[in-house]
């Protein structure tokens, strides 16, 4: 089983939905929809995990690395969905790269730009 993504903008928030198993024959997948998603939008970027099976360590760390690029170019990244996966070891010093929400509509509520 492999991933498959979708984006659209949402209340102005590039929101990268991910559904599947994010193991290591997704992991270029995800890196290249990731990739594309960054490089036509502006500002946020929420991934929605609410779809995503699971992970490997291997997918996590990819997770992971995404984000890191992200914030060095000065964008946040905020995630949600993740109540059904394993969080690892792995984030450990990581949290300060990403936001962590509960479910799509709170991320939203707390990214979007303001009306107006």
């Amino acid at each position: 089983m492999s991933i498959s993504w979708s984006v659209e903008e949402q209340r102005g928030v590039a929101v990268m939905s991910v559904a599947g198993f994010l193991g290591n024959n997704a992991i270029g997948r995800f890196s290249d929809g990731f990739d594309w998603v960054v490089a036509r939008s502006a500002g946020v970027v929420v991934l929605d995990f609410t779809e995503l099976l699971g992970w490997s360590a291997e997918g996590e760390a990819a997770v992971i690395q995404a984000a890191a690029g992200l914030r060095s170019t000065g964008r946040p990244l905020s995630l949600c969905g993740l109540s059904r996966l394993e969080v690892t070891a792995l984030w450990a010093g990581h949290l300060d790269a990403m936001t962590v929400y509960s479910d799509l509509d709170s991320a939203l509520n707390a990214e979007a730009p303001p009306a107006g």
